[in-house]
């Protein structure tokens, strides 16, 4: 009996001190508000625009060779001129083409001389041969004589024409309007028409290209853009975005094929470039409005998430409470994300300690209590969108 007591006691006592560990258990599990920065949604005007690294690149670049061997007897410009279309700047030694330049003219006249000779024969033979002086073969010896000597004239002009041409070799000229660059070869180097090394490179600076890339998902919107009339591109510093424009252009050019790499797609903007404020392979920002200003979200970059479908937010509820809302992002600038969807005007956002929240989580902000301003307590949320 005595022995049985302790054990009838013991389902008590266990019970008592399960009991015990699980309210304990219970206040481990609540969690204090986390503390975060919050920030009531406003609507501003935002006109969406595609903002790029651009390379600044010549409409043509023409690498200047010679077309045939000779020794360079003259440079006709200085490194770094601006040069006009037709303008000479080699000279070769031309000596020997002007001898058989010469040659060719001399045989072309003495063609001329023996087709004359040849015509006036024909033309006794034909006078003869009615008196029966002349039979008729040597008529037709005649004429065919003539013929001979018609085609050596032919002949002896196309000689003169090569001639000529082989001349023409020797001046090299400036195949476009632009500026010249380093000098490959100096005065008295002997050249072949073989050379991988151009003499020198000509780049067109007026008009200029600048090449960039358009985003994935802004491909649609500068295809649209280009659709309603001319898309004008505005030029600015690399370093400085704000900075004012140092020319402004036109979209020229969407290539038609979508990088397999990034999913971009390469884009021509045209400028007049006057005074060549834009210099051939130098970097700079590319600003193409995309449409007309619209009141958007404005919410800073951080408080913008990524999700696995979405883009999404941390919206405060009446109640203090957190839950994700996805987003639709109509643009980016200045270290701002404006949302064409997703978020009401006067909703609270949470915009920083963003790592360790969870839907339901009851958060405080730095300002004050995590709810919304009176004025918008009444405001519906919006329905979760799906896009971005």
């Amino acid at each position: 009996m005595n022995r049985l007591s302790p054990l009838g006691l013991l389902p008590l006592f266990a019970l008592s001190a399960c009991g015990g560990d699980g309210g304990g258990a219970d206040a481990k599990k609540a969690r204090p508000p986390a503390l975060v920065g919050a920030q009531t949604a406003g609507a501003v005007d935002f006109a969406p625009s595609l903002i790029a690294l651009g390379t600044v690149t010549p409409l043509q670049s023409v690498q200047v060779r010679s077309r045939i061997d000779g020794q360079i007897t003259r440079i006709l410009f200085n490194e770094g001129d601006a040069v006009r279309a037709g303008q000479p700047l080699f000279q070769l030694d031309d000596r020997a083409a002007r001898a058989a330049l010469a040659q060719a003219r001399a045989g072309l006249a003495s063609a001329h001389a023996q087709a004359m000779l040849a015509r006036g024969e024909l033309t006794r033979a034909e006078a003869l041969v009615g008196k029966g002086f002349v039979s008729g073969a040597v008529v037709d010896q005649r004429r065919a004589l003539a013929g001979t000597a018609a085609a050596a004239i032919a002949g002896a002009e196309a000689e003169v024409q090569s001639a000529e041409t082989t001349l023409s070799y020797l001046t090299i000229r400036a195949p476009v309007s632009g500026r010249t660059g380093e000098i490959g070869f100096r005065l008295g180097a002997n050249i072949r028409a073989a050379d991988t090394l151009p003499l020198v490179t000509v780049n067109q600076l007026s008009p200029i290209a600048v090449r960039f890339l358009v985003p994935a998902d802004q491909i649609q919107m500068v295809r649209t853009a280009m659709g309603s009339g001319p898309v004008s591109v505005v030029a600015r510093p690399q370093e400085d975005d704000s900075a004012p424009a140092i020319a402004q252009g036109r979209l020229t050019f969407l290539d038609n094929n979508v990088g397999a790499g990034n999913g971009a797609v390469a884009a021509k903007a045209e400028f007049a470039n006057v005074g060549n404020v834009l210099w051939p392979g130098g970097i700079i920002n590319i600003a193409l409005p995309l449409g007309a200003a619209r009141p958007r979200i404005a919410l800073p970059e951080a408080a913008v998430q990524t999700g696995r479908d979405a883009p999404f937010v941390w919206a405060i509820g009446s109640d203090g409470k957190i839950a994700m809302r996805d987003v639709t992002v109509a643009g980016r600038s200045g270290g701002k994300v404006y949302l064409a969807s997703g978020v009401a005007p006067g909703e609270r956002i949470v915009v920083d300690a963003l790592s360790k929240l969870k839907p339901g989580d009851k958060v405080r902000t730095k300002d004050g209590p995590g709810r919304p301003p009176r004025t918008a307590a009444a405001a519906p949320a919006p329905a979760p969108t799906v896009g971005g």
